[in-house]
């Protein structure tokens, strides 16, 4: 209710300035074309704030945007196409593998996010095992997403100097 910075915006309701644009555009591409659908936006807000940009929620906007996950009658996950759920899981580990910071901070929070994993994939052994199929594509992307990941921080040390 209240107008302030933010991490990011959401892709569905938002407005960018043309430099930010042009700024953290990575290969020619603002979001990420691998991505297909889900967490693009985040993507772009993390790369963004990585690069100095700040994002800023304007209250008294408004927007209507229908997510089919929560409409038309749909009344859990299994219900979503299966190409859509991996797209979602896959892009949170493209996203992850980018933009986190490596130091201390990461090696601090590898034993939360591992037991997070843990976590997601026996879900996924249990009740989505379909959604393990992903990890073929995450692998077989490994080497762009860390050539992509090294661009980025390159991009980072330069702007502060430490190049």
């Amino acid at each position: 209710e209240e107008s302030r910075y933010i991490f990011g915006v959401s892709g569905a309701a938002s407005v960018y300035r043309r430099r930010m644009v042009e700024d953290i555009s990575m290969d020619g591409q603002f979001y990420d074309e691998s991505y297909f659908a889900y967490k693009e936006d985040v993507d772009v807000a993390w790369r963004a704030q990585l690069l100095g940009w700040k994002s800023y929620y304007l209250a008294e906007a408004k927007a209507l945007h229908e997510r089919g996950w929560k409409y038309e009658g749909r009344r859990s996950r299994k219900q979503i196409p299966l190409f859509l759920r991996r797209h979602s899981y896959q892009n949170r580990i493209f996203t992850i593998i980018k933009n986190e910071p490596a130091g201390w901070k990461m090696f601090l929070s590898i034993p939360r996010l591992i037991g997070l994993e843990f976590v997601q994939v026996g879900y996924i052994l249990l009740l989505e095992q379909g959604l393990l199929r992903c990890w073929a594509t995450i692998l077989r992307r490994m080497p762009e997403l860390l050539r992509q990941r090294s661009a980025l921080w390159r991009r980072i040390a330069e702007r502060k100097g430490k190049t």
